[in-house]
């Protein structure tokens, strides 16, 4: 039959990523209301003190349904485990992370 209808699985939908736009951010901020979860992105270009004359810039916003939210966070959490179990504990602490420079020797 040329007009049959092919039955398709609703649990695996079709996704169209020709649109998908990156972007990077070191910083975001996260605040709620009652009805959704609101999360700006954004470049601090300063992170590890002041490097630039540039402020911090909010770029993106992400508004996700408080369910949502929390598959998102699930899913991130679990990435993150991932990670760790492979490659380490992630150190949030800058300072921690940081090489301390050996100072060059002074011959007398």
């Amino acid at each position: 039959m040329a007009d049959e209808i092919k039955p398709t699985n609703p649990a695996t939908p079709s996704i169209d990523a020709s649109a998908l736009k990156a972007s990077y951010a070191n910083v975001c901020r996260i605040a709620q209301t009652p009805n959704e979860v609101i999360i700006d992105f954004g470049m601090n270009p300063n992170f590890f003190g002041q490097i630039l004359d540039e402020p911090l810039k909010l770029d993106q916003r992400v508004i996700l349904s408080h369910d949502a939210a929390k598959r998102l966070c699930l899913h991130l959490t679990a990435t993150i485990q991932n990670f760790e179990a492979k490659y380490g504990v992630i150190e949030l602490d800058v300072a921690k992370r940081l090489k301390q420079q050996q100072q060059p020797q002074i011959a007398s």
